[in-house]
Parts: C-alpha cells; structure tokens; sequence
C-alpha cells in the first residue's frame, strides 16, 4: 500500500530573487506536485496554491472524479499516438502480424476520413460519412462492415483503456452484406473434386508445387476444412498416424482462435499421408509437410480447375477458390447428415450460425428432394380413388372390410380377359376371383343350412350375419393361409386388422363379413 503523506496547506517559493513564485502541494493521492503560478505577486501566488490544495481535497473526498484529468490529459495528445498504443496492445494480445497491420491501417483511414486530430474529435455522424463515401466509391458492403468494425474495435479500446469516457461509435451498425455480395464462394461437388485430384496428380509443376504436392494438398483441406494459414504451418509432428481414429493437431501459434486444435483423419486419407511422406527421404517432425505452399494458393487452385474444366465462377457468381475447400468441407458434413453441433466442433466455429449459414451449401435439386416428406395434400389420394372406385390393394390389410357378389362378379369378367390381366387377379397365390365366385355359388347350392332351398344364401337376399359359421367364413374369405388340420373350426384374434377362422379344409380364412 502506498504511504500516505501528510498534505498540509502547501508552500510557495521562488528560485530566484525576481523570479515567479512556484507552488508546493500534495494531490488526492498524497503525490507531491510543484507547478509555476506565472506571478511575481505572492497574494496572487497564495489564491492559487489555496483553490489547488482545495481542489485536491474535493478529489480525495470523491466529490470531484478524479478520473477527468486523466480524459482531459488523453484528449490533448495526438490521436496517432493513441493508434500506437493501439497497435502495441494488439501486438501483446498475440494478434498475427498480418491482422495488427490491416487493422491498422483501416483505422488509419477512418480518422483520415473523419478529419480527426485528437482522440476526442472522433464522432459517429463523421464516420457514418466516410463509410457512405466508401460506399459511393465502389467498395462492398463487406468491406465497408470491415471498416466500421475495426473503427468500433480502436473504439471500445479506448474506453477500456480509460482514454475516453464512451464509445461514440457504440450504436452504429453496419449494413446488410446480402444485398452486395462480391466474393461469395461455393461448394464443390464430389465429381468435380475426383476430377481436380486426378488432374492435379498428374499435373505439372505449378506455382513451386509438384502435381502429387497438390492432390494430397488438396485432398488433406477438403477432408479437414484447414485454413491456408494453418496447412502452410502445418509439421509433420503435428500428425499421430498410429492413433485410433489418425490425428492432426493444430498449434494454438497458428490456430485462428489461438487455441490446440486436434482434428480426426480418415484412415485411408493417413495412408495416402504416410505412403507420400516416404516417398522422399526420412522427415523431422518439424519439417513442414508443404515445404512450397505458395503464397497465393487461389491462382494455384485457379489453374488447376482450369484444367480440369471446372469454373471458376458458377452461374450464380458464386466462386471456387482456396478457402472454398473448407466450404466444401463443411458442406459436406451438412449433406452427410452430420448433427449441427458436430459440425461446428469439426469447423472449429465459435457459433453454429457461423456454420450453418455461411459454410454450408445447398442445391436446389437437395431442396426438391427434401420436399418428397411433405404428405400428400390431394383431395383423393391414390389410396382413396382405389377405394371410392372399389378396387384392391395387393395387401390385405387395405382391402374393405366387406366384399359382396357383384364386386366378386365384376373382377370375374375382367379376368376373362388375357392371362397378362388375369395375373393380377392372383393375390398371395391364391386363385382368380372368377374362380372363387364360382366356388361360392356352388357352395351355396349345396348349402345344407338352406334345406329344399326355401332359405337362399345368396348374399344380396340375405345378410352375412345369419350364415352358418363355416359358411359364413368360407364365402367371405378370399385369400387362404395354410394351417393345421388338427382343429376343424376355431376362431383366432385379430390378424392384421381382420379376424381369422380355420376352416375345415385346413385353412385360414379372412372374414370380411364380421
């Protein structure tokens, strides 16, 4: 804890005989101050000393901020040196020297823009008009985002770095990237993707990398969605070839959320990666597994589609360069049916929104075949037209519940028809309904239920429910299932949605009637 010193009412004096008198006090947290009174009157030199020594007293009982003079002081100094300590601070954060330096000169431009020269003059009507301006002059709405994003980002540094007392630029918003899109990227096919390896493979050498460099380039970010930055890091250290499942771990170094990041490999992918690298002599495992990753991997990539005839840039404007690998990547994992969360974990995305909306692509013939498990909103399905119009399915739990003589007649006269329709008639192997009809009316004939024929059995003069029982299940079944002999006539439960008898015959009946 710091010594407190006594505060006293303060002194004055000069350091020369005819020189200004100089005033001598402590401040609200006991440091001890000389500044000039700029008068040779010691009346004068005394007022002053005394509203210092009271101010000091108001700060040390809270009833001044004390925190004021340090705005005050912040707002005097050049807003370059402000962007400095900016930077410094980024740099200590471990931020890449590549994002420290395009952050700061987009801030650079906006305090160009704004026409500020001191961190105070930044204000939102003033920014609000360099990004309009921006915007005139052909930029994206992306790249204006970008601008306003980082302008915000100096903002909130500011504030937290006790520069200024708010973030002037706290409300603003940048506006909506989907209307102005420049460089959106797709995904690509499985085709196409055979098709590049292929070509790659038996390509020349391109931009430093030899034809098998860039397949398995190509192959190892398709299959783990690896940023450019981090294959061209990438060791061969960083891969655990013996693990089950493969691994590769990311370095935190050079991971974009500074942080390890273990990533699983197919197997056949870590053979083709093992069978590669012993191809050449013995690697260290800190040698870089792509020792010629060039620079601008997206004309590398360019050429090799090129190539293999694949464009660039699809009907929709939509482009294929190297971080469209990842896109496809993750793509993928969406038309595998891999849950979200999964997906997010393998992408290594800090929100699933950031997955699901920017990475993961669809076509619109995947969308027409996800309509398919929308039900059928007809009026008269196939189902419901086959049975307004009395027709049959071939499975028994769709037939009616009751099936009378004319509907057993009709279906005879078609099967008088060629053989070719007559099969139809045949369901689970039993016989044409034409033949069962005329088993019915014989049946009938002989029916001992109806002595002398003074009680018919003829269904359209008598209801189903006053048959025999044997009768009854013999002419309202229509498909037979083989059964035991063992008992003549026994009723079972429900059977597919019908009741079931044994017949005599050994069979089993399905009654329609009951």
């Amino acid at each position: 804890m710091k010594r407190q010193r006594p505060h006293g009412s303060g002194s004055l004096f000069k350091r020369t005989d005819r020189g200004v008198w100089v005033a001598r006090w402590y401040d609200h947290t006991g440091k001890r101050l000389e500044r000039s009174t700029g008068t040779t009157d010691k009346a004068a030199a005394e007022r002053i000393l005394t509203r210092r020594i009271a101010d000091a007293a108001l700060r040390r009982d809270g009833v001044i901020d004390a925190r004021g003079d340090r705005f005050a002081g912040e707002g005097r100094r050049p807003i370059g040196e402000h962007v400095a300590d900016w930077e410094a601070a980024l740099t200590a954060k471990r931020v890449a020297p590549d994002g420290v330096k395009l952050n700061r000169s987009r801030v650079k431009a906006v305090i160009t823009g704004v026409g500020a020269d001191r961190i105070g003059d930044i204000a939102a009507s003033g920014v609000l008009a360099f990004i309009d301006e921006l915007r005139r002059g052909g930029r994206s709405e992306q790249t204006c985002r970008f601008y306003l994003q980082t302008a915000k980002q100096f903002a909130r540094w500011a504030v937290r770095d006790g520069r200024i007392r708010e973030n002037p630029l706290a409300h603003l918003q940048g506006g909506n990237v989907r209307v102005d899109r420049r460089h959106d990227r797709r995904a690509l096919s499985a085709d196409e993707l055979r098709t590049l390896l292929a070509v790659a493979e038996n390509g020349p050498t391109r931009c430093g990398m030899t034809g098998p460099d860039r397949a398995m380039l190509y192959r190892l970010t398709v299959e783990t969605g690896l940023r450019a930055n981090e294959l061209r890091t990438l060791t061969w250290g960083a891969f655990d070839f013996n693990g089950k499942p493969p691994t590769v771990t990311v370095r935190a170094a050079y991971s974009k959320h500074r942080r390890d990041d273990v990533l699983p490999l197919k197997r056949d992918t870590a053979q083709l990666l093992t069978r590669w690298a012993t191809i050449g002599a013995p690697t260290d495992p800190n040698d870089p597994v792509f020792a010629s990753f060039p620079e601008k991997a997206a004309v590398m990539l360019r050429a090799d589609l090129n190539d293999a005839g694949i464009a660039y840039r699809d009907q929709s404007g939509r482009v294929a360069d190297f971080h469209a690998l990842r896109h496809t990547f993750i793509t993928n994992l969406a038309r595998g049916g891999v849950h979200p969360k999964l997906a997010q974990a393998l992408a290594r995305h800090s929100t699933i929104t950031l997955t699901m909306d920017r990475y993961s692509h669809t076509v619109i013939g995947e969308q027409a075949d996800a309509l398919s498990a929308l039900p059928d909103l007809s009026n008269e399905p196939d189902r419901q037209r086959r049975r307004a119009t009395g027709t049959c399915d071939t499975d028994p739990r769709h037939l009616p519940r009751q099936i009378g003589r004319d509907s057993q007649r009709n279906h005879a006269t078609r099967c008088n028809e060629p053989a070719a329709s007559a099969a139809h008639c045949h369901i689970n192997g039993t016989a044409p309904f034409a033949e069962k009809g005329d088993d019915l009316r014989n049946d009938a004939a002989a029916c001992e239920n109806a002595p002398g024929r003074s009680r018919t059995c003829d269904p359209r003069f008598r209801k189903p429910v006053l048959y025999p029982t044997e009768l009854r299940a013999r002419s309202a079944g229509i498909y037979t299932i083989p059964a035991s002999e063992d008992q003549p006539l026994r009723r079972i439960t429900r059977w597919a949605g019908e009741t079931l008898w044994f017949s005599i015959g050994g069979t089993i009946l399905v009654d329609f009637a009951t």
